[in-house]
């Protein structure tokens, strides 16, 4: 096993693997660390980013699980990266590709998370999973622990759409509808977990097993794309994804696989922007946002009680000489409605702030015309359609 514990992004404190959500020191968020010599010692660069198999789990070695007879997975990951052709034209922009992750199980990237999850809470020999979600991680666990026979609570902020509590209910977990925003569903589902000893799965960086499965998106991007793309460019609320994209092309970097990162792009809407405040500030730090005005929900993140965590994804796109851009809600419809009907993919709110912030990012001199991009399309439309201008 490759997978050797946690280190602390504070104060750099290593822990054995166990069930752990945060420093015990600092309370700073945690980072999964791996013997990367044993893992560049066993293969090749072909071997790894074109690895035959279903699912995240046939990147095991660089997973915080132990090896299993039995894994649990419902074929997510393997999604297509498409050339975007007729916005590209419109845009005046050459090289705008999507990866498409709303053809996930579950219809979204949270599969990737879910499915780590889960099989971590096998290995833990944990019984119960909890979360809190706008959506689309409620689904995700719903399924994965429906597969894996865990039993499920989920805890959404009133709002969420309905498409996705229906599809929760489908999957047989509990379901607690939350008044208020996401931060306060976040509060109850970490006082449950706790109170009850099971496995938090909430997707933000609490859950250190959890955030590992996204960097698998940056492999197949990598072996898609023939290297690495200028931009990577993703919704974010707090932030993992992002965070675990560029992991995964360190990662890669640092095989020799590849000559350098890609720049990273935060989208957030401009009603629910906390990151993006912080970083056209200058601050060093994120503020945990007032008010959520937006109908992206799936982003519509306050930080309210974690704005360490929006820190971390800041200090992250600053690294990779990237941007954090704010989108406005006519934007926001106007290229979810360009990406159906010029592309034909249909997203949720969330995910068409991508390709949202290529205009803006065009309009600050962020990007050259000749420039390649991937934009991440988070979520599917139809499972959030009351938005929807389509």
């Amino acid at each position: 096993m490759l997978f050797l514990g946690f280190e602390c992004t504070g104060c750099r404190r290593f822990y054995p693997p166990d069930l752990l959500y945060c420093c015990s020191s600092c309370g700073a968020s945690l980072d999964a660390v791996y013997n990367y010599e044993r893992w560049l010692a066993s293969l090749s660069a072909e071997e790894w980013l074109f690895r035959p198999g279903e699912g995240v789990l046939k990147y095991r070695e660089l997973l915080p699980l132990r090896p299993s007879a039995s894994p649990i997975s419902l074929g997510e990951g393997n999604t297509p990266l498409l050339k975007i052709r007729n916005i590209s034209n419109i845009m005046n922009i050459e090289n705008i590709y999507i990866k498409n992750e709303t053809v996930n199980p579950t219809l979204s990237f949270k599969d990737r998370a879910q499915a780590v999850a889960v099989n971590a809470a096998a290995d833990l020999g944990l019984s119960d999973v909890i979360c809190a979600s706008t959506g689309n991680t409620g689904v995700a666990a719903a399924a994965y622990a429906a597969r894996a026979g865990l039993g499920c609570l989920v805890y959404v902020p009133a709002g969420t759409p309905e498409e996705k509590l229906a599809i929760i209910r489908a999957f047989g977990a509990e379901l607690r509808i939350v008044e208020g925003n996401y931060g306060d569903a976040y509060e109850q589902a970490a006082r449950e977990a706790l109170g009850r000893g099971a496995f938090n799965l909430t997707s933000t960086y609490l859950n250190p097993y959890s955030i590992e499965g996204h960097k698998t998106i940056a492999y197949e991007i990598a072996g898609a794309f023939g290297g690495v793309p200028d931009w990577i460019v993703v919704p974010i609320g707090a932030g993992p994804l992002l965070s675990a994209i560029y992991k995964g092309f360190r990662e890669l970097r640092l095989a020799g696989w590849i000559d350098r990162l890609p720049r990273m792009a935060g989208v957030q809407a401009a009603g629910c922007a906390p990151i993006v405040k912080a970083f056209e500030a200058g601050d060093a730090d994120v503020a945990p946002w007032d008010s959520p005005r937006t109908i992206a929900s799936g982003i519509a993140d306050p930080l309210t009680t974690y704005p360490a965590d929006g820190t971390r994804t800041l200090r992250i796109i600053r690294e990779s000489g990237g941007a954090a851009i704010g989108v406005d809600e006519g934007d926001i419809l106007g290229f979810r409605e360009c990406l159906a009907r010029e592309e034909g993919i249909v997203v949720e709110a969330a995910s068409a702030t991508a390709m949202a912030a290529l205009v803006r990012l065009k309009e600050q001199g962020w990007l050259d015309k000749g420039q390649s991009i991937v934009t991440v399309a988070t979520g599917h439309g139809l499972k959030d359609m009351a938005v929807s201008t389509i």
